[in-house]
């Protein structure tokens, strides 16, 4: 016989609950995570083994007390997942949000079943305001970078090798396989020469400079996925399309950059949520710009940027491939 579920909805706090009336659904990797998390309560009561393979917990309840705690517990753990903060272990200012930490932690988990290689292809697009869209590969590897546009091929040696910001140091192809993989350790290392809200911008910049525009190992974008999960300022939306017409989910930082003179932007970040890829980098304007501090400058910079208002796309960056290859060319 299959086990029913009864909601009881006479647990404290429930007439408030019934009384807020309708809230958005919530992303179903967080309902993904709560269900987890009840079900590993339960089985720690029952003392038996989880069963992975499960799709739904079939649990017997036949008291009514029993009943009455388990959906307490679960609207605790939901309400606790959609809108509570993963509170700082510092101290300092909260964490992500729940959202976003599940979100992260998924996508650490996608990224440490990718491929390695020994070099790395990116081909992208660029865009900006006014200004044509750019086509582009690159391929990176321990002695340099070459680059195709255009049918073009651009090599560009450097004795000693490319060089990735990490913190205060720049690194070199091996010194990116060194870096460590546990999530504190990294953090540390990213948010070098820097403390507070400062640390936590410069480690958000860092991270998406590498998992966007590196050969970083599976095992390290993972972790820099975690790292994510465990710093503040970002929003999850899902659903969101790159300029490509993929569907991904969005992640936009409250850290605003400076672009150009007299433009501040807020960067996203457009996430497969089925590899961990990033599809695309973008920014928009953190509030209206009257095309002023720019003076052009011939064979430099012919065009100023027009005048935007808040919310206007400054810069775009969509990737088609981003990923290991065997060979360059």
């Amino acid at each position: 016989m299959s086990a029913q579920r009864h909601e009881v909805l006479d647990f404290p706090g429930a007439a408030e609950l019934v009384a807020a009336g309708r809230t958005p659904e919530p992303d179903p990797a967080v309902l993904s995570a709560v269900l987890s998390a009840v079900r590993s309560a339960i089985d720690d009561e029952s003392g038996r083994v989880p069963d992975p393979a499960a799709a739904e917990p079939h649990v017997i309840t036949p008291l009514y007390r029993r009943r009455r705690f388990l959906a307490s517990a679960v609207a605790a753990v939901a309400a606790a997942a959609i809108a509570a903060p993963v509170v700082s272990v510092d101290g300092g200012e909260p964490a992500a949000g729940a959202q976003a930490a599940v979100f992260f932690n998924s996508m650490a988990e996608k990224a440490a079943a990718g491929a390695d290689g020994p070099y790395w292809k990116i081909t992208s697009t660029s865009s900006g305001p006014g200004t044509a869209t750019r086509k582009e590969t690159v391929y990176l590897s321990p002695h340099g970078l070459t680059a195709v546009e255009d049918g073009k091929t651009l090599s560009k040696p450097q004795p000693n090798g490319m060089r990735w910001l990490v913190g205060d140091e720049r690194l070199d192809w091996n010194g990116l396989k060194n870096l460590p993989t546990d999530p504190s350790a990294l953090r540390a290392r990213l948010a070098a020469g820097k403390d507070g809200a400062a640390a936590d911008e410069q480690v958000v910049n860092e991270a998406g400079g590498l998992l966007s525009f590196s050969p970083a190992r599976a095992e390290l974008r993972a972790a820099l996925y975690r790292v994510m999960a465990t710093t503040p300022g970002a929003g999850i939306r899902t659903g969101a399309s790159d300029a490509e017409g993929r569907t991904g989910t969005e992640v936009t930082w409250k850290y605003a950059a400076a672009d150009a003179p007299g433009i501040t932007s807020t960067p996203h970040w457009i996430i497969d949520p089925a590899t961990g890829g990033i599809l695309e980098e973008n920014h928009t304007a953190t509030e209206d710009y009257d095309g002023s501090g720019c003076e052009p400058s011939n064979g430099v910079d012919d065009e100023c940027t027009p005048s935007l208002s808040e919310g206007d796309l400054t810069s775009r960056q969509t990737f088609l491939f981003n990923g290991p290859v065997n060979n360059i060319g």
